[in-house]
């Protein structure tokens, strides 16, 4: 299910279980590239690291980006500049570039097979509104001084060069494989459903088990935790990936209709955003950055979240950013990415997107409703039962499946996504399977079956 090009052609890691309770320094929470390449990065300090992961090592948005690294995030400089200044958006700038000099020189220096190679990043438009906005980020990045390229087979186009691609999955297996010669244990299938804070340590709950640690550290795309109100600054999005031929080795992303593709390598094949291999889900930082650092100073409790989109460069700058503030280390970026600010102006950016999601988990889909017998094979409902509301996927033999209704995170009202036959939150994204079994959080639990007679044939 939602099986990717790059799960496909690697081989996953094997890691065990926790199964006992362990008493360590650091605990990384989310196997994935942050959660990882923040291992990587503390491997040789001399701290006990354990990273735990809900399901499999690498098997969530890692595992299912287009692993593009690049600098040319969107609309990023442009929105910086209109809601914080040119500083802030210069920072961002070579926050990134510095990362892209990290991978690049990590991949080196281990020898990784991770089929890398450097190209050109482009951003295009093909639509006369937006050929200003194109001119604009133009501006932005020529007065860092940054040398720009065009394309003409387009409209507007700006593009950088030395930017990269990669096989996120092997570059990610690599690393855990050299982080576990270094002592550091990877624990996969082990989700963690509490932190405490207990004097000056956490205990971290993973089933009935016990971890406890001296820092925490939330690597996960989104938050399970209520602390920070982080799930009410961030929300999800969810976009579709195909793999078509394609003759070019650029990178290229349409600004007005978020069309993107990328070459999966030199060999004419590439990835297209928009169309129906897998999906991926990104989280959204509202107030444009990602959230970087600690919830609060002097906790040692860290966050990482809000990548928007832009993961493969995001996750480096994080993982050197919370190695720095976990040893003292200056960092240029700790401001710009701090945990301690909002910006309601940006926000606003998001605003009728937000309400629309909203409005939809907590009272539309309440009063929109249909019927049993209007159903079709494989196809997934919300419908009213005597008085109750019920989620209902009838499958391809005709069998329904019925569960409450409600997300157990925050109770929104489930839609059914009858293109990818997943059920998903409309408030927080939370995703789980036609038959109601938890793919992804910010819920930790699957949705609740009910006693109604399921071997009804409707």
């Amino acid at each position: 299910m939602n099986q990717s090009y790059w799960q496909d052609t690697t081989s996953s890691i094997k890691c065990e279980k926790v199964t006992e309770d362990l008493e360590v320094d650091i605990v990384i929470i989310g196997a994935g590239l942050a959660g990882v390449s923040l291992a990587y990065q503390l491997k040789d300090l001399p701290y006990r690291v354990v990273v735990v992961e809900r399901g499999q090592v690498g098997f969530q948005t890692s595992g299912h980006t287009t692993a593009k690294i690049t600098s040319l995030h969107g609309q990023i400089y442009q929105l910086l500049k209109k809601h914080y200044d040119i500083h802030y958006a210069h920072l961002y700038f070579l926050s990134q570039e510095s990362a892209i000099q990290e991978i690049r020189e990590i991949v080196q220096k281990e020898h990784i097979d991770c089929d890398f190679y450097e190209n050109d990043a482009y951003l295009y438009t093909d639509d006369p509104q937006y050929v200003s906005l194109i001119q604009e980020i133009e501006n932005i990045l020529k007065s860092f001084r940054v040398e720009t390229i065009s394309d003409s087979q387009h409209l507007a186009s700006i593009g950088l060069k030395h930017q990269a691609v990669f096989h996120p999955l092997k570059y990610l297996y690599q690393l855990v494989k050299i982080c576990q010669k270094s002592g550091v244990k990877f624990y996969e299938y082990s989700q963690v459903s509490k932190v405490k804070r207990k004097h000056y340590a956490f205990e971290v709950k993973v089933g009935q088990y016990q971890i406890q640690c001296q820092y925490v550290v939330h690597a996960t795309r989104y938050p399970f935790i209520k602390k920070g109100m982080y799930f009410a600054k961030l929300f999800q999005t969810k976009e579709n990936i195909d793999c078509r031929l394609y003759d070019g080795n650029s990178s290229r992303l349409c600004i007005d209709q978020s069309i993107s593709y990328r070459p999966i390598n030199q060999k004419g094949l590439y990835i297209d955003i928009k169309s129906c291999d897998w999906y991926a889900m990104d989280s959204i930082p509202l107030r444009g950055v990602p959230y970087i650092g600690e919830i609060k100073p002097h906790t040692h409790e860290y966050v990482i979240y809000g990548f928007q989109k832009w993961g493969m460069t995001l996750s480096q700058v994080a993982a050197r950013l919370i190695k720095d503030c976990i040893i003292h280390q200056q960092n240029p970026y700790r401001s710009l990415y701090s945990c301690q600010y909002f910006s309601i102006s940006f926000a606003k950016e998001y605003q009728k997107e937000l309400l629309q999601s909203y409005y939809k988990g907590y009272i539309g889909l309440r009063f929109h409703y249909e019927e049993l017998n209007q159903m079709s094979y494989e196809e997934g409902k919300i419908v009213r039962i005597g008085s109750k509301l019920r989620a209902v996927y009838k499958d391809k033999v005709g069998k329904c499946h019925i569960f409450s209704p409600y997300c157990p995170h925050m109770r929104c009202i489930l839609q059914f996504d009858q293109k990818d036959k997943i059920w998903i939150c409309p408030c927080h994204q939370s995703t789980f399977t036609a038959f109601g079994k938890l793919i992804d959080g910010p819920s930790l639990s699957s949705m609740k079956e009910t006693k109604e007679n399921r071997k009804k044939k409707h």
